[in-house]
């Protein structure tokens, strides 16, 4: 599989980004041509690659094993598709442990697969590439926000008058529902009583946001993929699985409803979660913590907000990111 660009590019070349998360793997494949990029095939791998590791900052031997077997089922998936490129990236599981690296070199020495740790910023920036991509005029200025399991990144973005939608500010912020479901020990059903536990330590953590809410104003608190992916699903229905179907269509989350199945996430245990319509069975363990996450952030927006889902992330951002390099590279030639 190769890692760079072809000499003599083809119309299109079959490209995959891996994003190596701190709870999942996934990849996305896409034909990327000089006229854009068509996403092929989306997979995702449950990984929990931070568990029992955030207090001691390593990756422990399962979770270790576990993310290696994961990249290994990705890498076979894009020989079977015929990807010509590959970029993979590791966020804060990975660039918190100490032995992270040595997860880099194992990767590499099993998979030729060259794994590049991000900061949180970049991931930020990436984030908002790819929601940018499913955002309308309609928003004009928004809150985007991506929960992960190390950490949750926030971007302000407006929309400038030639429609491109630039970050204002941005953070990126340790509290991850796998971090704080290891610092908090939350019991289950999770309960507005223990919502309550973590409400100090939140109002610490999100200062930043209420700054970034207070100086921008932001009409939209949208969501990044992942666990919004889970409430829009509970609330609106199934999303399209054919890629080809309005691909980049954005879901409103209606606010009445989200205050009800936030309630009803909070004081169901996890059995009965699983049982949920609408609930993805990989999620349902830690969504408590991903519903009071939101739940906080979307209780500083005025009454008349909206709250949105983005069907993108960062690997849209980063697959659009190369498309671009593309068309840069083939113009200066």
């Amino acid at each position: 599989m190769k890692e760079a660009l072809p000499d003599n590019p083809s119309p299109s070349i079959r490209t995959a980004v891996v994003d190596c998360g701190t709870n999942m793997f996934s990849m996305l494949i896409a034909d990327v041509s000089p006229s854009g990029w068509e996403s092929k095939f989306i997979l995702r791998r449950p990984v929990f690659l931070g568990q029992g590791g955030f207090q001691s900052r390593i990756i422990v031997p399962d979770r270790f094993a576990r993310g290696l077997d994961a990249l290994r089922v990705l890498h076979q998936a894009a020989v079977n598709y015929g990807v010509e490129k590959v970029r993979v990236v590791g966020t804060s599981a990975l660039r918190d442990a100490m032995n992270g690296e040595v997860f880099v070199k194992s990767v590499e020495e099993a998979l030729n697969w060259k794994l590049e740790i991000i900061d949180g910023e970049q991931e930020a920036r990436w984030i908002n590439q790819g929601v940018a991509l499913t955002l309308t005029a309609k928003e004009s200025s928004a809150l985007v926000m991506d929960i992960g399991g190390g950490s949750v990144e926030f971007i302000l973005t407006n929309r400038e008058p030639g429609g491109q939608w630039a970050v204002q500010d941005l953070v990126s912020l340790n509290v991850g529902v796998a971090r704080l479901a290891e610092f908090g020990k939350p019991a289950d059903p999770l309960t507005a009583a223990g919502e309550e536990r973590y409400r100090e330590f939140l109002e610490d953590a999100m200062a930043p946001v209420r700054r970034m809410i207070a100086a921008h104003s932001p009409v939209a608190l949208v969501g990044s993929s992942g666990s919004f992916d889970t409430f829009s699903e509970m609330i609106n229905g199934p999303v399209p699985r054919d890629l080809s179907v309005n691909p980049t269509q954005i879901q409103s989350i209606d606010s009445a409803a989200w205050k009800s199945l936030h309630h009803q996430l909070i004081e169901t245990p996890v059995q009965g979660r699983l049982k949920l319509q609408g609930m993805a069975p990989d999620r349902a363990r830690m969504i408590p913590l991903s519903s009071m996450l939101v739940n906080h952030v979307w209780g500083l927006f005025p009454a008349q907000a909206r709250l949105i889902r983005s069907p993108f992330a960062m690997r849209e951002g980063i697959m659009n990111e190369i498309w671009q390099h593309l068309c840069t590279r083939m113009t200066q030639e």
